[in-house]
């Protein structure tokens, strides 16, 4: 039986505010800042690390983190080595920045460093990523496909992302890039998968895996293809455009929550109830 995660998520669209009053990645230093362990920014998706690397410290520390610290992970070599693993261990925070997602699992998939994270965010830690970051941290990931253009079967590629969160198909950049065509056939080939398109300077912050809270600019689209009744998608019809009926489209904007055991948005009067319900740490 897979062990119930105790961590965060924080899931990025990309884009998200560094100068204003930077609601997001705020949401990233209060939980860095809890006790005295660490930020930990990886840059290792990107092909030009050090600039990234260089912007985020530059933000992070106007934000107030008081511990921060930089994994240069570029190689399985890399994510191999013990001293790495060792700083993660000191990490309430691991924040990954955008690139390619591809970059995110070759060189980080099934290592010692991944099993690291892993552990982190079971025993309670933070995973945050934006865009490359945010898509790598599902199960299966969206690679490519078109965006602003009608759903093409053949041209959807995915591949399998890092499984800290199951069942969930996440595309960033969403209204941006139009990229509901894509989303929409991510769902079709296996409607088991959510799919949740995240706009640019929006998050959702997933907690213990059973609810996400939307923090952000933009909308998050949430598309459960849980009731579909007829798709396309078949050996017969293995190219050309997607039809699918029956889907169930959410769109939820800041401070929305979303109820992923049971798949449906909560009314805002119902989260209210829910908190006031809540046991208090040390109840019985």
């Amino acid at each position: 039986m897979r062990q119930k995660p105790r961590g965060t998520l924080i899931i990025i669209g990309g884009h998200e505010d560094k100068e204003g009053d930077a609601a997001i990645l705020q949401e990233v230093v209060a939980r860095a800042n809890r006790g005295k362990k660490c930020l930990v920014i990886t840059a290792v998706a990107s092909q030009l690390p050090r600039e990234m690397i260089a912007e985020y410290t530059d933000v992070f520390k106007r934000l107030g983190v008081r511990n921060l610290d930089v994994l240069g992970i570029r190689t399985r070599e890399d994510a191999q080595d013990p001293e790495v693993v060792e700083r993660i261990k000191k990490a309430s925070v691991v924040f990954f920045t955008g690139g390619d997602q591809l970059r995110i699992t070759s060189q980080v998939g099934d290592s010692p460093v991944f099993r690291c994270l892993q552990e982190l965010y079971l025993e309670g830690g933070t995973i945050a990523g934006t865009s490359a970051g945010a898509a790598a941290m599902s199960e299966t990931m969206l690679i490519s496909g078109p965006s602003d253009e009608s759903q093409e079967i053949s041209a959807l590629g995915m591949a399998p992302g890092l499984g800290l969160t199951h069942e969930i198909v996440i595309d960033s950049h969403f209204a941006e890039r139009g990229r509901i065509g894509r989303l929409l056939g991510a769902v079709a080939q296996n409607p088991k998968n959510l799919g949740i398109g995240i706009d640019e300077d929006t998050a959702i912050i997933v907690e213990r895996e059973e609810r996400f809270r939307v923090r952000g600019s933009g909308a998050v689209y949430v598309v459960d293809g849980t009731e579909v009744d007829y798709s396309s998608l078949s050996e017969k019809n293995p190219e050309g455009i997607l039809s699918v009926f029956g889907v169930r489209l959410h769109v939820l904007g800041d401070g929305d929550t979303y109820d992923l055991r049971n798949r449906q948005p909560i009314i805002p009067d119902e989260v209210q109830q829910a908190e006031d319900e809540r046991p208090v740490e040390g109840d019985e």
